[in-house]
């Protein structure tokens, strides 16, 4: 099985200091105070506005963009927030963010210009707020309320109509030309607003659900998988509904972890963090030519590794929100001491098993902290992120006969995993940024990282010459006239990996009769990752879909969880822990009943006593 690849990474612009402020967004605004979770105010601007390399539009269209169905600029600060993004002091500007923009846009660039663009990083999704009687506090790396969907919809919706009306067109290129204003230059800048708006209605096209994820929630492996078998590889036939979301996961402690994504397929050593973050950008409007190059080797696109690493040093520095430290400013209630001790003790006996207990000031080595992967059996949660990635199939157009690990492997056939693809694409953008001098290494990682997952599980490689491959199994079981339902209990019979999913796998391989048995898929799995719960008090949400409100809910049984409740607010329930539930200004319903919203599964602790859940939360909060 190759693997899904997820993250945020990061460039450097040389042009930043010939942008002016001059639209900069103003009002009487005041600071939202950070914690201390080991970052300076210099990482936080870093964090909050390097580009990562996924270019929208021109910087400065957006800058003169009106709001939809009205005369107001896009980039009021009131509209942004209303969409759940954050700001994080009053002026809220720096080299970085000269025009004073919320927390996760930047100033980008395109593939094959050094034409300012606006541009969005990772922090739009991992920094968040809580209010609690009318105090803000801002988390760093924690799970952020914006909504994705209503703003890619919404910044649509204006190109459309600035390109349609001629008076709101009119005004933005008034607004934009200024003193240099002619009928030729309008004409021409409403060639370009075309253009662009074309763009985003083709990704809209492809990467819109059927239902509104609401705020704090994307289906980013689904959008990312659409980006390069769809978009990249011109097969819009390839792309399906993104309707499987998920949590935007808190980052503290991320590069301590054996694994990162929720169903847990990356091993996050070696070359790992590196690749989740290329597959991260990829999704968020990263662009890839997959024509090849020779000098550097690979694909050309607009990630710039360069900066990756700066990123993924500054998550190691950062560390989990305090409950004790929001308490001390007069924010949240204080923790009661004693239930802490007796929460301790029922976290030992009844948690600690999946969800190890850590100590966040001192992680230990990179990739060290054990995750438990569950499987989806287990586990019982929605299954439609783990099952949708394991499953789809894809035609591999432009790139059928390359190399499916770019380097080495077998070359594709027209049918392919959509995983097996995403991680050809990574591996060629990586390939082309470090050069041919690094083609050792990449070949090393590639074995190290997309090994046959039927070999992989378990930490060890089981010598190849023992038993047949999955391949050889299938093959051989149907020569000799198996059924499908025997080849799969064969496979199960001599596998100790509760995840995978082998019917699956026989299912796909009558796609593969007559070609050779490399064109055949390899086991999928279906789990999901139990990540250690330091912080989880500031992460709600919870369950990977973001379908249970609060640590107090998550403890009852499914059938005594709330089936529909309001998502959006950052107005903070110190006592069920996590974000209130009735509606409000812009909130957004979420209704467990929709496939992909299921709150089933994870009834761990549901049986406890009233006193013991009480305690377990009151735990929960200090850690």
């Amino acid at each position: 099985m190759r693997t899904a690849i997820v993250g945020c990474i990061l460039m450097t612009l040389c042009w930043l200091g010939c942008l002016t402020p001059a639209n900069a967004v103003t009002g009487d605004y005041g600071d939202v105070p950070a914690l201390d979770q080991g970052w300076t105010e210099s990482d936080r601007d870093t964090f909050y506005h390097l580009p990562q390399g996924s270019p929208i539009m021109p910087y400065e269209y957006f800058m003169a963009l009106e709001q939809p169905r009205s005369e107001a600029l896009f980039s009021d600060r009131a509209y942004l927030e209303s969409m759940g993004m954050n700001y994080w002091t009053s002026k809220n500007t720096s080299v970085l963010n000269p025009n004073g923009l919320p927390i996760g846009l930047t100033i980008d660039r395109g593939m094959m210009t050094d034409e300012p663009m606006l541009g969005m990083n990772c922090a739009a999704c991992h920094v968040t707020e809580i209010t609690l009687n009318g105090q803000k506090t801002l988390v760093d790396g924690g799970v952020s309320l914006f909504d994705f969907a209503r703003f890619t919809a919404d910044l649509l919706a204006s190109l459309k109509e600035t390109a349609g009306d001629p008076a709101k067109f009119d005004r933005f290129a008034r607004r934009l030309l200024g003193k240099e204003y002619t009928e030729q230059a309008a004409r021409k800048l409403h060639r370009r607003v075309r253009y662009f708006a074309q763009r985003r209605e083709q990704w809209s096209d492809n990467n819109t659900p059927d239902f509104s994820p609401g705020p704090g929630r994307v289906d980013a492996l689904n959008i990312i998988l659409n980006r390069t078998s769809g978009h990249m590889l011109e097969r819009p036939d390839n792309s399906i509904a993104p309707n499987a979301p998920v949590s935007f996961p808190p980052l503290w402690g991320a590069p301590y972890l054996t694994h990162v994504q929720y169903n847990g397929v990356v091993p996050n050593r070696g070359a790992g963090a590196l690749g989740r973050n290329v597959g991260q950008v990829l999704g968020v409007f990263g662009e890839v030519s997959l024509i090849e190059s020779t000098m550097p080797g690979g694909y050309f696109s607009t990630v710039r590794l360069d900066s990756l690493q700066t990123l993924e040093s500054s998550l190691q520095t950062l560390r989990p929100p305090r409950w004790a430290e929001v308490a001390s400013r007069g924010v949240l209630p204080p923790l009661d001491e004693p239930m802490v001790a007796n929460g301790a003790k029922v976290y030992a006996a009844n948690c600690v098993e999946c969800h190890q207990q850590v100590d966040p000031q001192n992680y230990g080595e990179l990739a060290s902290l054990p995750v438990k992967l569950v499987p989806l059996k287990d586990i019982g949660t929605d299954p439609a992120a783990a099952m949708g990635f394991a499953s789809r199939l894809v035609s591999t157009g432009p790139i059928k006969g390359r190399p499916e690990a770019f380097v080495r492997g077998e070359p594709f056939c027209a049918t392919a995993q959509a995983n097996a693809v995403l991680a050809h694409i990574t591996v060629g953008v990586i390939m082309h940024d470090v050069g041919e001098a690094w083609r050792p290494v990449l070949e090393s990682f590639w074995d190290d990282l997309m090994h046959r997952t039927a070999r992989f599980f378990g930490g060890t490689f089981a010598p190849e010459e023992v038993v047949p491959s999955d391949k050889d199994l299938i093959l051989s079981m149907r020569a000799q006239g198996a059924a499908d339902a025997e080849i799969s209990a064969a496979l199960t019979a001599r596998s100790t990996n509760r995840a995978a999913l082998y019917e699956q796998m026989v299912k796909e391989s009558h796609l593969f009769d007559g070609q050779e048995k490399e064109c055949m898929g390899e086991v999928q799995t279906a789990q999901y990752r139990a990540r250690p719960l330091d912080g989880v008090w500031a992460s709600a949400p919870y369950l990977h879909n973001g379908s249970v409100p609060t640590l107090k809910d998550l403890l009852m049984p499914v059938a005594q969880r709330p089936t529909r409740f309001y998502v959006g607010t950052p107005e903070f329930d110190p006592v069920g822990v996590g974000f209130v539930q009735d509606q409000r200004p812009h909130s957004v319903l979420l209704d467990t009943q929709v496939a992909g919203n299921s709150n089933s599964g994870h009834e761990y602790g549901t049986s406890l006593s009233e006193a013991d859940k009480l305690a377990l939360i009151e735990y929960l909060k200090s850690l």
